[in-house]
């Protein structure tokens, strides 16, 4: 049976998502407790892939499981079988031929950001010193929705014919608490891409570079220099939405 399974995790100490030899990462230890379970081994495909220190409110993915337990088993066993830094917070059973990547209609990312140090924060948000100047932020995230190309704030994943080319349903920035919240939501996302918007936009907000400059990388031309990447704790994934869903 084909399960639509959807994972909350912290990634401090994850060396990513994907799984990778003689290394730590999220999916190695869930399928590392679903083989557990069902003593057999299980494939798990995601439905995109987070880098390293990058958190997940709402991952996704599928996986074919024996028909052998019911789905509140499931969740009460892989509460003890996966580490207290990730958690299965929802399985559905869905088509045999649902995907998780390739259904996916749009993904949400969050970037936490606080000009003030907070041990309690470290891991989940980036510590600007200077205050950034919330106007240009406004406007710099305004510019971004809509389609661009994002060769400029991404690492191309350098398969042929592949596009860098993303459309932008929502940005913007909001004040929670002491924290700055950037929100974007897309159609798809390129390697590093939300981490080099935050990262260019708060260079610009904090006088280190031109605004002009942030927009010019929008333009689609490539240029000499990239986008400043923001650092990977800030970020999460929030949801990932599906057109049945």
């Amino acid at each position: 049976m084909r399960y639509k399974l959807t994972f909350e995790y912290d990634g401090t100490h994850f060396s990513g998502w994907q799984k990778q030899p003689d290394t730590r990462t999220v999916e190695g230890v869930i399928e590392e407790a679903f083989s557990t379970l069902y003593q057999q081994e299980i494939d798990l495909i995601g439905q995109g892939r987070t880098d390293a220190g990058v958190h997940a409110r709402g991952q996704v993915a599928h996986a074919d499981l024996p028909d052998k337990y019911p789905t509140s088993r499931i969740l009460h066993a892989m509460r003890g079988l996966l580490p207290e830094d990730a958690a299965l917070l929802d399985a559905t059973v869905v088509s045999p031929d649902f995907h998780a990547r390739f259904d996916a209609s749009s993904r949400k990312y969050c970037y936490s950001v606080i000009s003030h140090p907070s041990p309690l924060h470290r891991h989940v948000a980036w510590f600007v010193a200077k205050e950034p100047d919330p106007i240009i932020l406004k406007e710099l995230a305004e510019i971004i929705s809509g389609e661009h190309d994002f060769v400029n704030f991404c690492i191309p994943s350098g398969e042929p014919y592949a596009t860098t080319v993303c459309n932008i349903t929502q940005s913007r920035w909001v004040l929670k608490g002491n924290s700055l919240i950037y929100e974007i939501e897309g159609s798809r996302f390129l390697r590093h891409m939300v981490r080099r918007l935050v990262g260019g936009m708060m260079q610009a907000a904090t006088g280190a570079t031109e605004v002009k400059e942030f927009s010019e990388l929008l333009t689609g031309k490539e240029a000499p220099k990239k986008a400043h990447t923001a650092p990977a704790q800030g970020l999460v994934l929030e949801s990932v939405k599906y057109i049945s869903s």
